[in-house]
């Protein structure tokens, strides 16, 4: 089987769908070879990831939106790579194309090729960006075209499967759970006194920490309010990552809720020093998820990894993952988080974070190639046995 996988993003490591995206072709260049042809963003002056890509331009049409706003921008500069990503495509002749990134699936859905598409949400309802009634309308036929023609679907969680499957867009046997996946050789525990020395953080405080490259949609102020509620002397908030206005407008928050003191903020760091803020935390939270039935945030998987409790938003989706591993709250409830919190740091939670640990072991990056790779082939097989029963 000769797989094409179609990324957008582009692999500098500096967002979630870049990180996924990097880690999942790193492992799939390992088992696949030369039967993978990743086409890829062009690098600039980066340096190139560790396997082989096919480097293309993005037109950067979306700039224009600088001069007049719209959200049509960003989906006519994917169409177009989409369009010469196809040259390459005719040339290589996979027996299947594999993309997140809904516009470039559906363009190749509309030229019918064969697609498997990992649904990350539906388009038409993502908060991401500010959409008009019209493009939500041509967005909503993106979202259904795309998941009912596909030849295979990869869903993040068996939540979303299940409605993929009830709305009727496809069959069970076309529709995957492949989940995101955690760097094995980045996460793992460690001495949680020595990380503290090392980030020069108190040895005897109580540590909560949020990892996230940005604060959007995560909930945030919920999980402030919380702080304030428990109103614990010697407990430390760390909050790594944000962009600059979501930092100054948390620590505006802080400063209102009296907790400034109490709360600290850490730029956007590299994954290796993430995790060792993480392994110098006591508990790690999730106060909220962008998408519901599709959650499944990098930073759960990571979390776990580490081996500390989890305090996190209840989401069906999350509870796939976590189980028995983590202590929930309703979303937006304050009280109900705090006392999550608390209960975080008694004896009857110390067993939270080896469970989580023992959950994530199958959720390597190097497993989420091998699922990728286990339903790419059972979709071109299928494929293969539809079309000679067509023929016959």
């Amino acid at each position: 089987m000769h797989l094409c996988y179609i990324a957008y993003s582009p692999l500098n490591l500096e967002s979630a769908n870049s990180i996924q995206t990097f880690n999942t072709l790193r492992e799939l260049s390992k088992q696949l070879g030369e039967h993978l042809t990743a086409i890829v963003p062009r690098f600039g002056n980066e340096i190139p990831p560790p396997f082989p890509t096919r480097q293309l331009g993005r037109i950067p049409i979306n700039k224009l939106s600088r001069v007049y706003k719209s959200g049509r921008w960003s989906y006519i500069e994917r169409a177009l790579y989409a369009e010469r990503a196809n040259r390459i495509i005719a040339s290589a002749k996979p027996d299947l194309i594999y993309t997140r990134d809904i516009v470039c699936a559906y363009r190749f859905v509309r030229a019918n090729l064969p697609v498997m598409y990992e649904v990350h949400d539906l388009e038409s309802q993502h908060p991401g960006q500010n959409k008009s009634a019209r493009l939500i309308e041509s967005l909503k036929q993106m979202d259904e075209t795309t998941l009912r023609n596909s030849r295979g679907i990869a869903s993040l969680t068996e939540t979303f499967r299940q409605e993929i499957i009830k709305r009727g867009w496809q069959s069970p046997e076309r529709v995957f759970c492949i989940p995101d996946a955690y760097d094995d050789a980045m996460y793992f525990p460690r001495d949680k006194i020595e990380m503290r020395a090392k980030l020069n953080l108190p040895r005897d405080a109580r540590i909560v920490t949020y990892a996230g490259l940005t604060f959007k949609y995560r909930g945030l102020d919920v999980l402030l309010r919380a702080f304030k509620m428990w109103n614990d002397s010697n407990v430390r908030l760390v909050l790594i990552g944000g962009r600059e206005f979501e930092l100054q407008e948390l620590r505006e928050m802080a400063n209102e809720l009296a907790i400034s003191e109490r709360v600290l903020f850490v730029k956007r760091q590299a994954s290796n020093v993430i995790a060792e803020y993480l392994a110098a935390a006591d508990v790690l939270v999730i106060p909220d998820t962008v998408t519901d039935a599709t959650a499944s945030p990098l930073k759960m998987f990571e979390y776990m990894a580490m081996a500390r409790p989890i305090v996190c938003v209840d989401r069906a989706s999350l509870r796939e993952i976590l189980g028995d591993g983590a202590l929930y709250f309703p979303r937006g409830d304050v009280n109900a988080f705090a006392t999550q919190l608390t209960r975080a740091f008694q004896p009857d939670a110390i067993g939270l974070g080896e469970r989580a640990r023992e959950r994530v072991a199958d959720f390597t990056y190097k497993r989420r190639a091998e699922k990728i790779v286990s339903a790419a082939e059972k979709v071109v097989t299928n494929s293969f046995v539809t079309a000679r029963q067509e023929n016959e």
